[in-house]
């Protein structure tokens, strides 16, 4: 009974508890005027029974749930492992970040069909159809806005069984021939999100999936006569799964499938095509037109803001030229050293003596040049000097010529033209400077 009792204590829930009756202290537990029981004495298989259940509880805590959840855990490892390992381009999923260009995708998915390239067909032929260089939204673009005929081909890489499509059809000489200038493919798995948003939208229920996307439109008759609805993009032949009719062969498949249904809607299309090609025409005219207008007002624009920016330079130096009105006559002997002696030689070889205070600015000499080369030298303005302040506050001169010395190395002084002249040896206290055309 001590075993028993142990793991009683050990595993037995602190809930309800039976009553000993053996026990003295049990006898208050008692309810108010109830009866005396006989006592039962407790058999030795009993107690047994009851030791063999607890012991399996004990054996069920420690041993076997413990050992459950590590084979699940095992279990759960490996099935993460042999997911990553054998497929892992199929869980493959490009980062948020990431851009993937879809010529690339385009490109893996040809590799890819020509891996799959039997020995016997490589043998006769050498050459998947011409499959379109781009995304399918540019392939749509082409079938809705050039009237070509789109042929989609979808595939899934978990169905590798199916392969009549690809032998039969795909690789087939006479489906081959069909591809021209107004025909185009293109192609795509499950794992190319347009691939998978078009299977979605075509309802594909089988792969492989072969179909034929182009334009086309109904007539409807009105009071006023019959009229053609706007052209639409309409599936209007597809081959899914595997071989529908084991009677017919790849030709007459591809004959009655594709090729019947292109000269169905040819003729249509042929006439959708020269609108298409109307309209696309007048949209360039009319953009080239609108180009010519808006590049006609820039150049008026441009016109007359070089007219008004030649008439302010005009109105500046003007107002600048009193202020060199006398550099061309020597300073006094005794006031010689507080000026420079500059040599101007012209691009007609003439050559000019100016006298510049030494704390004028290099621009001072630019500006003195420009009423020269401008014959404003004895110009007048009747700007005060607070209007001329305001007005000139924005502006910026340009000279269409550049001052430099003669020998090497040849300065160019239009890099320093906020320093005062006592600053530059070139100049001061004498120089000379080759005005030059720019």
């Amino acid at each position: 009974m001590a075993l028993g009792n142990w793991f009683q204590s050990t595993f037995r829930s602190q809930g309800y508890q039976r009553t000993n009756s053996n026990d003295p202290s049990s006898v208050s537990n008692a309810m108010p005027g109830a009866y005396e029981q006989d006592q039962t004495p407790t058999t030795p298989g009993a107690t047994f029974r009851e030791s063999m259940k607890k012991v399996s509880t004990f054996i069920s805590v420690i041993i076997a749930k413990p050992l459950i959840i590590l084979l699940l855990l095992i279990f759960r490892l490996l099935s993460t492992m042999i997911n990553f390992v054998y497929f892992k381009d199929l869980n493959t999923s490009p980062l948020p970040n990431e851009t993937i260009d879809p010529i690339d995708k385009v490109n893996k998915f040809v590799r890819d069909l020509e891996d799959n390239i039997q020995p016997s067909i490589t043998q006769n032929l050498n050459q998947l159809p011409p499959f379109f260089q781009g995304s399918y939204t540019q392939a749509l673009y082409m079938a809705t806005q050039r009237g070509k005929i789109l042929f989609v081909y979808l595939t899934n890489p978990q169905n590798e069984s199916a392969s009549f499509i690809f032998n039969d059809i795909i690789m087939n000489r006479e489906f081959i021939r069909l591809f021209d200038q107004d025909i185009i493919i293109w192609g795509g798995d499950l794992k190319n999100p347009e691939a998978y948003q078009l299977a979605n939208s075509l309802n594909v229920t089988k792969f492989p999936f072969l179909g034929v996307l182009c334009l086309t439109r109904i007539t409807k008759m009105t009071p006023e006569g019959p009229r053609k609805e706007p052209a639409k993009i309409s599936l209007i032949a597809k081959l899914q799964g595997g071989k529908i009719n084991p009677l017919e062969d790849a030709n007459s498949v591809i004959r009655d499938k594709f090729v019947k249904k292109i000269a169905k809607y040819e003729p249509e299309l042929k006439l959708i095509r020269l609108e298409l090609q109307d309209k696309y025409m007048t949209e360039v005219l009319r953009k080239q037109q609108e180009y010519n207008y808006m590049a006609s007002m820039q150049q008026d624009m441009m016109k007359k803001n070089e007219k008004k920016k030649k008439q302010l330079a005009m109105e500046y130096l003007k107002y600048k030229a009193p202020l060199y009105k006398n550099v061309t006559h020597p300073p006094p002997k005794e006031e010689t050293k507080n000026y420079a002696r500059v040599v101007l030689k012209f691009p007609d070889s003439s050559r000019l003596t100016a006298y510049f205070p030494k704390h004028f600015k290099v621009e001072d000499i630019f500006t003195f040049v420009e009423l020269v080369r401008e014959n404003l030298s004895d110009s007048t303005s009747n700007l005060g000097e607070s209007e001329a302040t305001n007005k000139f506050e924005q502006f910026h001169m340009e000279y269409k010529f550049k001052l430099a010395s003669p020998l090497p190395p040849r300065i160019d002084l239009s890099l320093k033209r906020d320093e005062e002249i006592q600053n530059i040896d070139l100049i001061y206290p004498n120089g000379l400077l080759l005005v030059e055309d720019v």
